[in-house]
């Protein structure tokens, strides 16, 4: 790929390995910087020089130090100076000779230092960049560009780090501004009604309740009444007129969730204390939240609901069909019973009713009956028809869903139809269908229940209409055919990508930033080259490959299990001795060390309730707090162990453990914890895994499903782990959803200095269309795939042939696929870079409508070329399938400290008001990151001792 500025984001090395054409074009000195050079004295000088000089002018900063600079490097500048390549560790020999040296480069280069002008400038170019792009990331990398263009050399990480958040505090301000200044003052006071304490409330209630409370309420698990409440919340924040707030598009998606968080966290009390502009443009954005949680909502209960529905549908007829065996038998006794007592002179005809139903109870005659139809009428192989008994239940809620829901389709969706028809009728209070009915959109499966003939005349059964209508709504809502104005999961696609006068505007910056050619015929090439160069290469290993078992005639292959070897074996040992050498230590102990180091508590001591204590008042019940949440043992057990009082712990986790402070905490391990000598041992940061933990759940919320693994309802905690055991990211998902598309919303939002550019998972995390997500993004997908030897293999080009590797090369790749939906698949790549939207939304919907959509079905033929080429590097290399799997049980190892960690009430999740989830576990990575910072610490030591006591 070219075009993509190689500005490296770790200020502190070079990338390594560096590529031929990298060392060409960023270390080939030019007659003005060997005249320069040769200023200086002896070989170390020189080449040290030369090294600053290089990364200066590509990567717009100077290294710390210089002993680590690729042997590559050292090579290439020596032999164009004439000198001997060796290491840099005595460069430079004095101080005041590093400082002559970097003033000459900066002199040289026509580079200038940071002062306080150039922070300025910085700061209003970052100001205008986060109202755009509010992601740390992105700032950070659009900074390093800037300075590089304006020639500015790279001020310091904890300097750079400060100038992003200033420069995101005041697009928060303009984002005030912006909100706002439409509103009128009959409006405004509207909004400002939210937050009025309710007069019925009791007087002796500590925290009478407001409207605004009501709207943060958690719906219950999926059921009519749910749905019921959920529409009435939908109905009321519709009604107010402020979903659909015009400023509301002028602000990064990323920004509106930000501001609509505070409005779930700050109750009506503590908004009423901000200033006017803040307190109504969080309303605006928290009321736009509670719209697009509520429609996904009745959307995820209806969907529930309606899954049940044909999951007893489908009991029930394997039930009759199972009986229709013994309706058979059964037939011909009953007819002979029941005609005996029709003939009957001793029963009279008034008695005749309840004389067959002493002989047979309603219950078993009415199973009689439907067998003795599937019988007569022969099994269709469906169970629709059966889902007609719930259909007294779905009317309960059904009217008011197709009434309130905005639902939205295009003219060519017949369903539309059905919806507007059945609006009217329910309007209308009518009860029998009329020759209206329209039943062009019924599906082939729903026909022979739906419409029944009665001699020449057609006759529509309603129940069988209206269980069709919802279940073949659902369906349509998953395929994108219908959408939901103002949700987050089923809105239009459109909604998720940089809108397209703003990319036709920028289409070309986009490209450059991404890497990608404007021309897909460039990136296809350069592809084929790519999955030709890999194939050939394992190819010619094929015959020395013992673990690899071929089959030609059959076109099947099978890889050998990896062993333990002796670096294994040893690793054991060692890590067995390390073990029994590591001091012990109390978690809270732990903690408290390193706030000492970092002041990571420090994050949580903002303002908010109680801010008037003593700071290390403040302080000594935020650690309190971050315990009880962190270790799930709840605030009333905290304060029995600590002596504080329930009520101190409970406002430090109200009010100080927001997500931001913790995810800031976080953030801080892990740069400190990366960054320690011994952690290199471990990982350099670019690798980490990916991996989910099930939680049970035994409260009645929505949120919540059933998972076989735990027999029962949970969520599942989807974290990325770090190659040095720290958690990079994590975050709440339905169990019932495919770990697959969040992959990536772990490596593009973490928030760290590192950059892991390859991830490891299971065979949950992985899809050929985030395999090419992952590449197109410049990141590397490599999971170890269960039953591997299964998948198709392609190749692009048919022509190409390979001795070995040809007859379990089956599948062909479909190059059109690509060129016709080139600049589409870029938009996506885009809007995900940007945050526009989330990688793991936006994979969702294009999965949830594979077949008809044309980006999918590029993004699944760029995904099956990589994955080729992965599945060819892990038959041809075991060390490649070693670092898989090594990456992934490390991953379960940390997995494994998370729940020791988070012991309390057995690790179940009891809370149930919103963001409690995404609270305890995000005080659970505060805690892991901790741990593991602190052991990387110590085992620093202890292998310092040991080493000292003679061991290897």
């Amino acid at each position: 790929m070219s075009g993509a500025p190689e500005v490296d984001d770790a200020p502190n090395r070079l990338p390594d390995p560096l590529s031929e054409d990298q060392l060409r074009r960023h270390f080939t000195l030019h007659d003005p910087d060997l005249e320069e050079v040769a200023l200086c004295r002896g070989t170390v000088n020189k080449l040290g020089f030369a090294v600053q000089l290089c990364t200066l002018r590509w990567q717009g900063f100077f290294l710390r130090e210089l002993d680590a600079v690729p042997g590559e490097v050292l090579d290439a500048l020596a032999a164009q100076l004439g000198v001997l390549s060796i290491g840099l560790g005595a460069y430079p020999g004095e101080e005041k000779t590093r400082r002559i040296h970097l003033e000459r480069i900066r002199a040289h280069l026509g580079f200038v230092r940071c002062g306080e002008g150039e922070r300025a400038r910085l700061l209003a170019f970052l100001g205008q960049e986060a109202r755009n792009t509010p992601r740390t990331e992105l700032l950070r990398k659009a900074a390093h560009a800037w300075l590089l263009n304006q020639k500015i050399v790279r001020p310091g990480r904890t300097t750079l780090r400060d100038l992003i958040a200033h420069a995101r505090e005041a697009a928060l301000g303009d984002s005030f501004t912006i909100l706002t200044r439409d509103l009128t003052a009959e409006q405004g006071a509207q909004l400002d009604a939210l937050l009025a304490a309710a007069r019925e409330e009791p007087e002796s209630s500590p925290w009478p309740r407001s409207p605004l409370e009501g709207f943060k309420q958690l719906p219950k698990k999926e059921s009519a009444e749910t749905i019921l409440f959920l529409l009435t919340r939908l109905r009321t924040v519709l009604e107010m007129g402020f979903a659909v707030w015009p400023g509301l598009d002028h602000l990064h998606p990323n920004l509106r969730r930000h501001l609509a968080l505070w409005g779930y966290r700050y109750d009506a009390y503590n908004l009423r204390r901000f200033a006017e502009p803040k307190r109504r443009a969080v309303l605006l954005c928290f009321l736009s939240l509670v719209v697009a949680e509520t429609a996904d909502g009745v959307v995820e209960a209806l969907d529930k609901v309606m899954n049940d529905i044909h999951a007893k549908a489908r009991k029930r007829r394997q039930e009759l069909l199972r009986a229709s065996e013994e309706a058979r038998r059964r037939a011909v006794e009953v007819v002979e019973t029941l005609g005996t007592l029709a003939l009957s002179e001793e029963v009279p005809d008034g008695e005749l009713r309840r004389a067959i139903f002493e002989r047979f109870p309603p219950e078993d005659l009415g199973r009689l009956v439907e067998g003795s139809r599937l019988i007569r009428e022969g099994d269709d192989g469906s169970h629709h028809a059966f889902t007609a008994r719930s259909w007294e239940f779905t009317r309960r809620f059904s009217p008011t869903l197709l009434a309130v829901l905005p639902l939205a389709w295009s003219e060519t969706t017949r369903l539309g139809e059905a919806i507007t028809f059945m609006r009217e009728f329910n309007a209308a209070g009518k009860r029998k269908f009329g020759a209206d009915v329209p039943l062009g959109w019924l599906p082939p499966k729903w026909q022979g229940c739906v419409v029944r003939r009665v001699g020449r005349e057609v006759e529509v059964s309603r129940s069988h209409y209206e269980m069709a209508l919802l279940s073949t709504l659902v369906e349509k809502l998953k395929s994108g055919d219908v959408t939901v104005r103002h949700s987050r999961r089923w809105a239009d696609f459109e909604q998720y990508l940089i809108p397209q006068e703003d990319w036709q505007r920028d289409r070309e910056r986009h490209y450059e930033t991404l890497g990608l050619p404007l021309d897909a015929g460039t990136y296809l090439n350069a592809l084929d080259t790519r999955l030709h160069a890999v194939t050939q290469d394992v190819n010619t290993r094929v015959p020395k490959n013992e673990a690899l078992t071929l089959d030609r005639e059959k076109g099947t292959w099978r890889l050998a299990p990896t062993r333990a070897n002796t670096a294994q074996i040893n690793a054991k040992a060692a890590k067995a001795l390390i073990e029994n050498a590591m001091p012990t230590r109390e978690l809270l102990d732990i903690v408290i060390e390193l706030d000492s180091r970092l002041d990571i508590l420090g994050h949580f001591l903002h303002g908010g309730e109680g801010s008037r204590l003593p700071r290390n008042v403040r302080r000594r019940n935020v650690l309190a707090a971050l315990i009880a949440v962190g270790c799930n043992i709840g605030t009333a057990r905290m304060a029995a162990a600590s002596g504080l009082s329930s009520r101190e712990i409970s406002l430090a986790a109200d009010w100080y453990l927001t997500e931001d402070a913790l995810r800031a905490a976080s953030v801080d391990l892990v740069n400190f914890a990366s960054k320690l000598p011994m952690a290199a041992i471990y990982g350099l940061g670019d690798t980490c895994s990916a991996d989910g933990m099930r939680f049970y759940v035994p409260v009645n919320i929505l949120a919540a499903d059933y998972s076989h693994l735990l027999g029962a309802r949970g969520v599942n905690m989807y974290a990325h782990t770090t190659d040095t055991s720290l958690r990079l990211y994590q975050q709440s998902i339905p169990v019932r959803l495919r770990e697959a598309t969040f992959v990536l919303d772990g490596l593009l939002e973490h928030g760290t200095e590192l950059d892991p550019k390859r991830v490891v998972t299971d065979s949950h995390g992985f899809s050929e269309v985030v395999m090419a997500s992952a590449s197109l993004l410049d990141k590397e997908l490599a999971p170890r795939i269960a039953r591997v030897h299964e998948q198709t293999l392609y190749k692009l080009d048919r022509g190409k042939v390979y001795a070995h590797l040809d007859p379990i090369l089956k599948g062909t790749l479909k190059p059109h696929v690509v060129r016709e939906a080139w600049d589409d698949v870029v938009r996506v790549m885009a809007s995900i870079k940007t945050g526009t939207g989330t990688a793991s939304l936006i994979l969702h919907r294009l999965g949830s409508y594979a077949r008809q959509n044309r980006i999918h079905q590029a993004l699944a033929e760029i995904g099956r070329a990589e994955k080729t080429m992965h599945i060819l590097r892990t038959v041809d290399s075991e060390a490649y399938r070693r670092a898989q799997t090594r990456e992934l049980n490390k991953g379960e190892a940390a997995n494994d400290l998370s729940r020791f960690l988070f012991f309390g009430q057995e690790g179940a999740l009891r809370g149930r008001e919103f963001g409690d989830r995404a609270q305890s576990f995000s005080a659970l990575a505060v805690l892991h990151n901790a741990v593991v910072a602190w052991n990387i610490l110590t085992v620093e030591g202890v292998v310092a001792r040991l080493r000292s006591e003679g061991h290897e």
